[in-house]
């Protein structure tokens, strides 16, 4: 019995699939191309979205656009959200860029404390995700619903990076 293609494999082969990618661009909504592009579809425990390629194989939503948008060679083993929210899928810099485990998790420590921050939301990383999906999905204000799991101290704060 032959062994399942290699998940690099799969997601070049996926990438190439227009249904696949048709599926990817229809869970993602865009207010403001500069802005933070919203996935609408499943999230995962820690607010990222979580993409169904095929059966059996499943994606962290924004690792799929990243790769959409600069090819699988391009693609690093972690990637870092600079705008702090997990359902970005915004692959421009300042919203994904390469990192590694090691720095991805450090800036996120400091981050989590620096007022204003979207790591500080209250509702922790997966309400706060579930809660501006259905926003996007909605076409409601994901600024206002952003802002509502925020103390009165990081209401309004500008991020300082």
């Amino acid at each position: 019995m032959a062994s399942p293609p290699a998940p690099s494999e799969r997601l070049r082969r996926a990438l190439t699939h227009g249904g696949v990618v048709e599926r990817y661009r229809a869970k993602v909504s865009i207010a403001n191309t500069n802005e933070c592009w919203f996935w609408t579809g499943a999230v995962s425990g820690r607010g990222h979205g979580r993409f169904w390629v095929e059966d059996g194989f499943v994606i962290i939503a924004h690792r799929f656009g990243y790769a959409l948008a600069h090819g699988v060679e391009a693609l690093p083993p972690t990637l870092a959200h600079g705008c702090d929210e997990p359902l970005c899928q915004n692959p421009s810099p300042g919203h994904l860029s390469p990192s590694t485990n090691e720095r991805n998790r450090a800036e996120w420590a400091w981050r989590r404390h620096t007022p204003g921050s979207p790591l500080r939301d209250a509702r922790g990383s997966r309400e706060r995700a579930t809660q501006l999906r259905n926003a996007a999905r909605a076409g409601g204000d994901v600024e206002h619903v952003a802002q509502l799991g925020l103390l009165p101290v990081d209401r309004g704060q500008h991020p300082l990076w």
